[in-house]
């Protein structure tokens, strides 16, 4: 069963081992052209420091970003897109296609049961999927990592697409996307079908929970008086919520703040200690900010990889059903 399997997703796999080695070559040759540009313009102290704490040459940096940012943002586009074309190219064609020609009336008739056709079709297609998409997206992540906190990095963990690429994230999108462009696949018999709604199904899944997988876990608190900025957004952490508050700890409403705002600043003039007095007066004794620090940016990942992976095997076990009850 496993070599009929595999003897009719050959191309695919020969197609995803070849997508790898060309990968691997043009990354390898961006990486080294890349770090002799870093030495060349005497960045190199700049890698592993934030771009304020180095005295990189006059517009070196400037330059830097604008001859790799493109090439950065292609890397970043690829992994961003992997689990998209797993599901589309591997995962809805896997059974829509025999289902839609009629070919599984063959499988079905000989003496191996629906489960273990199903089961060596998934395991010979999503496996060698999700080892290709685990190569591209470390090959990616080691060119950034020569480039440290000079390329995609400054943005920070959290940033919406870094944190589409990092960690174990990539791999829960390619699962759900895998699962279900299959089920779709499964349900309705039509390759092309499965494969414009197993897309459209995962964009808007996707865009849906974006954002949302962090409320899954406790945010720290900072609060600082008036007059001090928030330390929050220097660090890379994830700002949730920000706010004023009272002396009874109630949040203020950002427009009555803005005002008072004002009034103690046009009245204290360059006197810091008169303009935290008027605030503090006028009831606006401190700021506040709930966030994810950057050291818990894996543990949201794994919430990420969790929240997918339990849609992909709810479908999955849907994709059983639906070819159980196929003729």
């Amino acid at each position: 069963m496993i070599w009929a399997s595999w003897r009719q997703q050959r191309l695919q796999l020969i197609t995803l081992l070849g997508l790898v080695v060309v990968s691997a070559g043009v990354i390898l040759l961006l990486r080294s052209s890349m770090v002799g540009d870093i030495a060349a313009a005497g960045l190199a102290p700049c890698v592993a420091k934030a771009v304020g704490d180095c005295t990189p040459p006059d517009g070196a940096v400037a330059a830097f970003a604008e001859a790799w940012g493109t090439p950065f943002d292609a890397g970043r586009v690829l992994v961003v897109l992997a689990p998209a074309l797993v599901g589309v190219f591997i995962g809805a064609p896997l059974f829509a296609r025999e289902l839609e020609q009629g070919t599984h009336v063959l499988a079905f008739t000989q003496s191996v049961s629906r489960t273990r056709w199903m089961l060596s079709k998934l395991l010979i297609a999503l496996v060698p999927a999700m080892a290709a998409l685990v190569a591209v997206q470390w090959l990616v992540s080691w060119w950034f990592s020569a480039a440290g906190t000079l390329g995609p990095q400054v943005n920070g963990s959290y940033n919406a697409i870094n944190f589409s690429i990092d960690h174990v994230s990539p791999a829960g999108y390619a699962l759900f996307a895998f699962a279900v462009s299959a089920f779709l696949g499964a349900v309705t018999r039509r390759t092309l079908v499965a494969m414009t709604a197993g897309l459209g199904v995962f964009v808007v899944a996707r865009f849906a929970l974006s954002g949302r997988v962090h409320q899954v876990l406790t945010a720290q608190r900072q609060e600082v008086t008036p007059d001090k900025q928030l330390t929050v957004y220097d660090d890379g952490s994830l700002v949730i919520s920000k706010g004023w508050l009272d002396a009874a700890r109630q949040t203020i409403p950002n427009d009555k703040v803005m005002a008072f705002y004002q009034t103690c600043k046009d009245a204290s003039g360059e006197s810091q200690d008169a303009f935290a007095q008027c605030l503090s007066s006028s009831g606006v004794t401190a700021r506040f900010a709930t966030f994810l620090p950057r050291s818990q940016a894996w543990q949201v990942h794994l919430v990420d990889l969790a929240v997918f992976g339990v849609l992909a095997v709810v479908l999955l076990v849907g994709t059983a059903w639906a070819l159980r009850r196929q003729s």
